[in-house]
């Protein structure tokens, strides 16, 4: 995603940033358990989907040693492989936790995969799959694995100090202790000398020379702040580290003694490569700096690699054999080439891409870098041009909906995001507008087609509603006003009798159209003294609208939005959901309360629901007069007699609940929340189970294809494949 500055905060600032957490309902009754919170039980996943995480942040790739395949991964326990570095395809994998690294032995026999809560991950058959290890240990976070070849033990690392040990190809792992509480980030397999070697928080550093079994670890002295070692490399006689403040730590009698190398920089060093050619070794670092040796390590030459006029994270760095050519990736797409061993670099950019690595497949003499989002580009000429593999899609979304024409799928979110997809969801492309100030982008909350089904509106704060094209493909502003108005858009009524759309105003500036979202007119809502009063609203089968939100507040419009009338509610709650059922209104919020009206919302009966926890949405069950209301910390209701009466229902989750759909050929019920939690009911709602979602990351909205495929959006994109018929 390209960069964007911000301005300095302001009270403008602050008023939308208050805005934006009261129309989430940011109270301490709302506020979510922490994501490492576990759920109170963990129920089977139905088998009949396989999920994929389309927009993983992927942090490493490996050529495996066959050299015919290639395996990136990432956050999500995502997991991809590659023939040719080209195609990519999701791998079957057994955790949903962040991947840190992933190592294979001499022959490819053995894959471990390490990451998040402890999680290992073992693959026999080329890294087509991946299965969990057995391992009592959860209380850490792996950073680091690596295959020691003499002994053919397994060595993983993490926080506090966790080191573990597997003699069985990595089916089974132990703790072996370490002896210290401090976090260990990096391993290396010495090829020289058959030692392992870790680093780690203070300047730790360790060596053991039996393969694992047991560890001799010292903290090098260094001046405040001291540094940790963050990756370990063996250089001919040197062994190096890289650290931050501009330190490298060096060994020349194979570890027995560390030195401090304090440099003329402050940066953070991440990555090293030789160049055998030249006989010279460089280091990158975070501010675009790079060091170069030509004496073994015993002197090292700063040198600034700077792309548009400053330097960025250089992130990645390899030699290129057959070119001889020394090969740096980075941030804002930084790429920079030497092709004399370092001491001179040429550098540009291939656009606003965070490059966080790459590896070299020389059987198919290509480079692969790989970021954040998905992203994947490639290189045939050792680095000089780039094709985009899978692009970046680093975005947060709010809602989802279906293009009027053609297949395609739009989503839209935070800054501004607007995302389309013509295969279903498996691939992405940004189709967002030029903002009237790109400083300032919106956070587009909704998104609805048109009255007449000829284009997608989507609005949100600061006061901005966008309108495209029938297909989704096209989109520009039709309605803006500039922060400083202090104006939020929160939701979108549809009135297609009138032909017309309602956008609601949290501080009660309603916006008419009358032509399909092309231009609008303002109307103004009574906010009974609320300063930020309405955030959702709904359309009757009469056509009345009903909005309301906080402390209660109602309005009510009975010619299509073009005049308001305030509504008593009777409650002093606040107000999250509304919908209709035909004749029936129903507003939801606080406390589990339930409002109920016969009347179209000229008076409103208060409903026990059996819960006080915050609702939020209800859907219609398939089929008969059954209603479904959820909402907060996994609450779930059911009714049979058109929201009479309600019966609490178990979720077997207790993550925020946000969005549902009903699939009308199936008559199945899903519902999608924070915590990756997506749900489905089999029983017009009366029972419920989780799917698959391959993340812990929170949803928003949900949109289900003809083939039976639901795709998820939030914090990630996640793509259920239907693998059995409804």
């Amino acid at each position: 995603m390209e960069e964007r500055k911000f301005p300095a905060p302001s009270r403008v600032r602050v008023w939308l940033v208050f805005v934006l957490c009261s129309l989430a309902g940011c109270s301490d009754s709302n506020r979510e358990p922490p994501v490492s919170a576990p759920p109170p039980s963990q129920p089977a996943i139905s088998a009949d989907y396989v999920a994929q995480v389309i927009n993983p942040d992927l942090v490493g790739a490996l050529v495996l040693p066959d050299g015919k395949s290639i395996l990136a991964w990432g956050t999500d326990g995502t997991l991809l492989r590659s023939e040719n570095g080209g195609g990519w395809a999701h791998v079957a994998s057994a955790s949903v936790e962040d991947l840190a690294t992933v190592a294979a032995d001499a022959r490819g026999k053995v894959i471990i995969a390490v990451g998040a809560k402890g999680s290992i991950l073992r693959s026999l058959d080329g890294g087509r799959n991946f299965l969990a290890a057995k391992s009592d240990s959860r209380d850490s976070d792996l950073r680091t694995v690596a295959w020691h070849p003499r002994s053919g033990a397994w060595i993983a690392a993490g926080t506090a100090g966790r080191i573990l040990r597997s003699t069985d190809d990595g089916e089974s792992w132990r703790v072996v202790p370490s002896g210290t509480p401090l976090d260990l980030y990096t391993l290396l397999a010495d090829a020289q000398t058959g030692n392992l070697i870790l680093g780690g928080d203070v300047g730790t550093v360790g060596i053991s020379i039996d393969g694992g079994v047991s560890w001799k670890l010292s903290s090098i002295a260094m001046p405040d702040p001291v540094s940790a070692v963050m990756k370990l490399f063996r250089h001919g006689k040197l062994l190096l580290g890289t650290a931050s403040q501009g330190r490298l730590i060096t060994s020349t009698d194979d570890a027995a003694t560390w030195q401090v190398v304090q440099t003329a920089t402050t940066s953070m060093f991440v990555e090293s490569v030789a160049d055998p050619k030249h006989g010279s070794i460089v280091v990158a670092g975070h501010d675009g700096t790079l060091l170069r040796s030509a004496d073994e390590g015993r002197t090292w030459e700063p040198l600034l690699v700077t792309t548009d006029g400053r330097g960025h994270y250089m992130s990645g760095a390899l030699y290129d054999a057959k070119r001889g050519l020394l090969v740096v990736v980075g941030h804002n797409g930084s790429i920079a080439r030497s092709d004399n061993g370092g001491a001179g670099w040429i550098s540009w950019s291939i656009g606003p891409l965070q490059l966080r690595g790459l590896v070299a497949d020389a059987a198919r003499d290509r480079l692969v870098a790989f970021g954040p989002g998905g992203l994947l580009v490639s290189s045939d000429d050792g680095g000089g041009s780039w094709r985009t593999e899978k692009p970046s899609i680093e975005v947060s979304l709010r809602d989802i909906e279906h293009a009027p024409e053609g297949h395609a799928l739009v989503a839209t979110g935070k800054l501004g995001a607007v995302v389309r997809s013509t295969d279903g969801g498996a691939t992405w492309a940004s189709a967002e507008p030029t903002w009237p100030n790109p400083n300032t982008p919106p956070e587009l909350r909704m998104i609805v087609a048109t009255p007449a089904n000829d284009g997608l509106v989507a609005v949100g704060p600061p006061g901005t509603i966008v309108r495209s094209n029938a297909d989704g493909s096209a989109w520009k502003v039709t309605h803006f006003t500039p922060l400083e108005a202090e104006r939020a858009f929160t939701w979108a009524i549809v009135d297609p009798p009138r032909a017309a759309l309602t956008a609601v105003e949290v501080r009660g500036q309603m916006q008419r159209s009358a032509d399909a979202g092309a231009t609008w007119r303002a109307s103004n809502a009574p906010t009974q003294g609320q300063q930020w009063a309405f955030w959702h609203g709904v359309r009757l089968d009469s056509g009345v609208l009903i909005v309301a939100g906080k402390s209660g507040v109602a309005a009510r419009s009975t010619d299509g939005g073009v005049t308001w009338k305030a509504m008593r509610t009777g409650t002093g709650k606040d107000l999250f959901g509304s919908f209709a059922d035909r004749d029936l209104v129903f507003l939801v919020g606080q406390d589990g309360a339930l409002l109920r009206s016969t009347d179209e919302g000229a008076t409103w009966t208060a409903i026990h629901t059996g819960t006080e926890k915050e609702l939020r949405r209800m859907l219609r069950s398939p089929g008969g007069d059954g209603l479904v209301c959820f909402g907060a910390y996994g609450s779930m209701l059911h009714s049979n007699d058109r929201g009479l009466t309600w019966q609490v229902i178990a979720t077997q989750t207790d993550g925020a609940l946000r969005k549902g759909v009903v699939d009308p050929s199936s008559k199945e019920m899903f519902v999608a929340g924070s915590r990756g939690v997506i749900l489905r009911s089999r029983d017009g709602g009366r029972a419920w189970e989780p799917l698959p979602s391959h993340t812990q990351r929170h949803f928003q909205s949900l949109a289900l294809e003809e083939n039976g495929d639901l795709i998820v959006v939030g914090e990630r994109i996640v793509r259920l494949v239907r693998q059995s018929k409804p």
